[in-house]
């Protein structure tokens, strides 16, 4: 599915059906209106979006602004209270899903781990639980030939100077498509691929971040 952005199209040949697509980066890189922007490219198509909101960051008058009113009559927000919580929406989701839902948004997988995970023994409990959902997502994507987008967190590895995505190998070996996203000057965004089943990794691309969602720069780095 093309998301109507010729960078972000361009950098992963859109939205794989079948697949998760995971998009992690910094506060503010562009991750919602992303997912924003998709549900309104299925409403257009003819499909309903499945949106997990765990960050109550979800805004009607958002979507509304990238995709006008109709979108928003086709996203059905689920907004769990904890990781145990997302565990069951996420599986009821697979009980329940019709062939009118042209894909489902987790934004984002890992906000209710962080906050459930004080320490080593929860985490390790935590991680099993978003290993279990992301099955369940993988499982949900294939057998309803849809596309699923995560969204994730990062932090700051001080020891090898570099950002990390949150949730390690656990949420890398479910996301056959990674994207990074990193902020440029003022509402200019970078993505950068990580992960694809086909494409080269470290493909570049600029886009601008406007109230349509995303325009493209024509910035893109071979």
């Amino acid at each position: 599915m093309k998301t109507d952005s010729d960078c972000l199209d361009w950098l992963s040949d859109g939205l794989l059906d079948g697949t998760i697509t995971q998009l992690y980066g910094e506060y503010a890189t562009g991750k919602s209106t992303y997912c924003l922007k998709a549900a309104s490219v299925a409403s257009s198509n003819g499909k309903r979006t499945i949106y997990i909101d765990t960050e109550n960051g979800f805004s009607p008058e958002r979507l509304m602004q990238i995709g006008g009113k109709d979108s928003l009559k086709d996203v059905m927000v689920f907004y769990p209270g904890d990781l145990e919580e997302q565990t069951r929406t996420i599986q009821q989701i697979e009980g329940s899903i019709k062939g009118d839902v042209g894909l489902i948004v987790v934004d984002s997988m890992v906000a209710l781990y962080k906050v459930d995970a004080k320490d080593l023994e929860t985490r390790t409990e935590l991680i099993n639980d978003l290993s279990l959902q992301l099955l369940v997502l993988s499982r949900i994507a294939r057998h309803n030939n849809i596309p699923v987008v995560i969204t994730n967190h990062v932090y700051e590895d001080i020891e090898n100077k570099r950002t990390m995505a949150i949730g390690g190998h656990t949420l890398r070996y479910w996301s056959k498509v990674i994207i990074e996203l990193s902020k440029g000057e003022g509402a200019r965004r970078i993505a950068r691929l990580i992960r694809h089943p086909y494409i080269p990794e470290n493909r570049k691309c600029i886009f601008t971040l406007v109230n349509e969602g995303f325009t493209s720069n024509d910035k893109i780095f071979k």
